[in-house]
């Protein structure tokens, strides 16, 4: 009896703090400033899936101007990748979600609900091709992975030329994106001092400094276009 009681303090003592001590990290990202009018485009083709006219908004503000659609990650915070899989639709010739973060090397699947041929085709940050996927049958699933941490910029070749979609690959477990209100959470943080990185597509990146411990209060970030 003795024994088992001494190993099981033995284990608690040789776990570091930071694992007993994780909290979460939760915040509101919002934007001061004129949003940009949406860009109304005329449909050429499909026009039975896709409708006549998509509206094209570069930026979704929810309540009190609440940033939609952000990603919110932890530069520096140390912990174990764990893989996920992901999912773009194509929902009357628009990607679904319009942006999702995972881990490198995770599975990203690629289908549609439309009766056309769309293709998803992702870019690198240096403009090389991520992935080109085909789905000429609704309801096709097919298989990519995450290679490289960094924003991937989906769109389709098939004469849809409105459609975009981002896949952020990041390589540690520390990530969120923003609600349509512009709140996230991280959870399961180890305290100390870190960067809190925000990027959203047209507003850009925005980094500035944080210090998790137990007890943080929620983080508020105003973010301006440049």
């Amino acid at each position: 009896m003795c024994k088992k009681f001494f190993f099981t303090v033995s284990i608690l003592l040789s776990i570091p703090t930071w694992v007993l001590a994780q909290t979460s990290v939760s915040g509101r990202i919002a934007f001061e400033g004129t949003a940009p009018a949406p860009e109304t485009v005329e449909v050429k083709s499909d026009v039975a899936a896709c409708g006549n006219v998509k509206e094209v908004k570069k930026l979704i503000l929810g309540e009190n101007n609440g940033v939609s659609d952000a990603v919110v990650t932890l530069i520096g915070a140390q912990g174990t990748l764990q893989l996920k899989e992901g999912k773009f639709d194509q929902v009357h010739c628009e990607f679904v979600p319009h942006v999702q973060v995972l881990p490198v090397g995770s599975t990203l699947k690629i289908t549609s609900s439309d009766p056309v041929l769309h293709n998803s085709h992702g870019f690198n940050g240096d403009g090389s091709t991520a992935f080109n996927i085909a789905v000429p049958i609704a309801g096709m699933e097919l298989p990519t992975k995450i290679k490289q941490a960094g924003v991937i910029k989906l769109r389709c070749d098939a004469g849809h030329t409105w459609m975009s979609a981002y896949v952020v690959g990041v390589d540690h477990p520390y990530y969120a994106v923003t609600d349509g209100d512009g709140n996230f959470t991280i959870p399961n943080v180890p305290p100390g001092d870190y960067e809190i990185e925000v990027w959203h597509e047209w507003i850009g990146t925005h980094r500035e400094p944080i210090t998790v411990k137990e007890g943080s209060q929620p983080v508020s970030i105003v973010l301006k276009k440049s």
